[in-house]
């Protein structure tokens, strides 16, 4: 390309010169060709050959970002906690479906569903048509479903289609009215239901007006009741569970189930198994494994001499790509304080430095350790304990009220009277706060008379309310909060060096890359420069060799008539 460029700038500065040497013979374009070829080697030439390596350059660490980037796609999923918070479910029968949110405890658990939810769904008696009236007097039908209760007014002329619209209207979508075609000589029948499962969706169809709607329906058929309107029933580990719908997502939290059918043998469970979800942790150790060779290859292959062909790799001696593959095969080789490494996990180093990944280690892990794995991989936050010690408490009569005394939200109440020693006082404190349902806090008795209040981990420890009220328990107004320690796993320290190198804003990689664009620039504007100058040379060049080659040809011809002229005087005299 830099040859074609070059070759295009000269014949457009050098063209007009096609005529030169025609007079003379000497001063031919072909020697200003000459001329300007040499300038251009020594001139434009060396720019080329840096823009050329400068391309290289970019289109390898194009190459080399993607490949980062997809090794690092791998790093964020290992590292990522929703990642070893997935869940899935192995169910032993159709009975029921149970899908679990992220989060949800691992457990085995068994179900037996007695009865599914039900709606209430009545049928009238056959019509000839839709449009068919179905009484021959007015009447007033009362619907009623839960605690809601609605009107219908019928009129001799009101339809069976009429009063499907009537109850959909009237209902909002409580109950559902329609119309069936079942065949035969009278084909239409009007379907009610309620629109949702379970016992307070039940509906009452009454009269009364003074006709016979109702009857003239078949709404008060015993028959014609098609199905009554229950709660599911189920057994869960023992112990009966009733819903209104047979969708149940408030019993254990992060669990969902369906009951899809009755199971009428009472020995007949429905078995459960609640698992951590490994599928997409082992996908990514794979994509990981396979990520990593890739990108070490394009690096040993940009980054290495070839003794052999004494050629350099394009970042031979750039220490921005060469430090990657020292800083990740670093990681990979690493062992933690706990003396684990990624090949206790199946991922292993062959003497040619390519990993492999064998599941079946993994696997054993997973059954063995669970927990292990995240530690490893993922890394954990533990959090520390907290107490406070109040001061001491004084004997007589104490009374603290709901408003005057709370520990992390939680109102504590208590009343002692005149005659209460410290001791006294000092239970009486112990027991209201242990009394008072704080998760993680308790309260005991301190060496000098005090109240001591200890928190398990994470739990922190807020005291407020009334100064005098919290003096006279030993107390004071304060806050004690558990503080974290937050232990990287492998994945989450791999992580981050990935982004070192290749986040968009200043990744060691992409600040690379913005200076090779940078270079690139700076390069193409010097060589514009260069032959901008050559240009301007050569024209100049051109234009005096034009008045150059007139002038000898001009003398040329003069010396010819005027050596004609002495050749013929020569002659004449002799």
């Amino acid at each position: 390309m830099a040859t074609t460029s070059t070759t295009t700038t000269t014949s457009s500065t050098t063209g007009s010169l096609s005529s030169l040497g025609l007079g003379s013979g000497v001063l031919t374009s072909d020697v200003l060709d000459k001329l300007r070829a040499a300038d251009e080697s020594g001139l434009v030439k060396p720019i080329d050959n840096k823009l050329t390596a400068n391309a290289t350059k970019q289109t390898d660490l194009a190459s080399i970002l993607s490949l980062a980037n997809a090794l690092k796609s791998s790093t964020n999923v290992l590292s990522d906690e929703n990642n070893y918070l997935k869940r899935t479910t192995t169910v032993s029968n159709d009975a029921v479906s149970v899908t679990a949110s992220g989060g949800a405890a691992v457990e085995n658990f068994t179900l037996h569903v007695n009865t599914l939810a039900k709606q209430d769904i009545y049928q009238s008696t056959s019509f000839s048509s839709q449009t068919s009236s179905f009484t021959s007097a007015s009447d007033t039908l009362n619907l009623k479903i839960g605690t809601s209760n609605y009107t219908l007014d019928i009129t001799s002329t009101t339809t069976l289609s009429d009063l499907k619209d009537m109850i959909n209207d009237r209902t909002g979508g409580k109950v559902t009215a329609s119309i069936l075609n079942v065949g035969g000589t009278n084909p239409y029948k009007l379907v009610i239901k309620s629109t949702s499962t379970g016992a307070n969706n039940a509906i009452t169809l009454s009269s009364t007006g003074t006709g016979t709607a109702l009857t003239d329906l078949g709404l008060d058929t015993a028959a014609n009741h098609l199905q009554t309107a229950t709660d599911a029933s189920f057994v869960y580990n023992g112990v009966t569970i009733n819903r209104s719908s047979n969708t149940v997502s408030d019993l254990v939290s992060g669990l969902s189930l369906t009951l899809n059918k009755e199971q009428t043998d009472a020995t007949t469970n429905t078995t459960v198994a609640v698992t951590q979800d490994w599928t997409n942790i082992t996908t990514n150790l794979k994509s990981l494994v396979s990520g990593y060779n890739d990108l070490m290859s394009k690096l040993k292959s940009t980054t290495t001499y070839d003794t052999t062909a004494k050629t350099a790799g394009t970042f031979q001696g750039v220490t921005q790509v060469s430090s990657l593959s020292s800083a990740i095969r670093k990681e990979v080789l690493s062992v933690d304080s706990k003396g684990r490494g990624l090949s206790d996990y199946g991922i292993s180093m062959d003497s040619t430095g390519v990993l492999s990944f064998n599941s079946a280690t993994f696997d054993a892990k997973v059954a063995a350790n669970p927990a292990d794995i995240k530690d490893y991989f993922q890394g954990s936050t533990t959090y520390s304990s907290t107490s406070y010690n109040g001061s001491s408490v004084a004997a007589g009569a104490l009374s603290i009220g709901s408003s005057a005394f709370s520990i992390n939200g939680k109102a504590i109440t208590l009343t002692t009277g005149a005659s209460a020693t410290t001791a006294d006082n000092l239970a009486a404190i112990k027991t209201a706060i242990n009394n008072a349902g704080l998760s993680g806090i308790t309260a005991s008795i301190g060496t000098n008379n005090n109240i001591v209040l200890k928190g398990t981990a994470g739990a922190d420890i807020v005291i407020k309310g009334d100064t005098t009220a919290l003096a006279s328990l030993g107390l004071a107004a304060n806050n004690v909060y558990s503080s974290p320690t937050i232990k990287d796993g492998i994945f989450s320290t791999f992580n981050s060096i990935m982004n070192g190198y290749v986040n968009t804003t200043d990744g060691t990689l992409t600040q690379y890359n913005t200076s090779l664009t940078t270079l690139k620039t700076a390069l193409t504007t010097s060589r514009a420069t260069a032959v901008s100058r050559l240009d301007t040379k050569y024209n100049a060049m051109a234009t005096k060799f034009a008045a150059y080659d007139s002038m000898i040809s001009k003398l040329t011809n003069e010396f010819s008539s005027l050596s004609t002229i002495i050749k013929q005087s020569t002659t004449s005299k002799s």
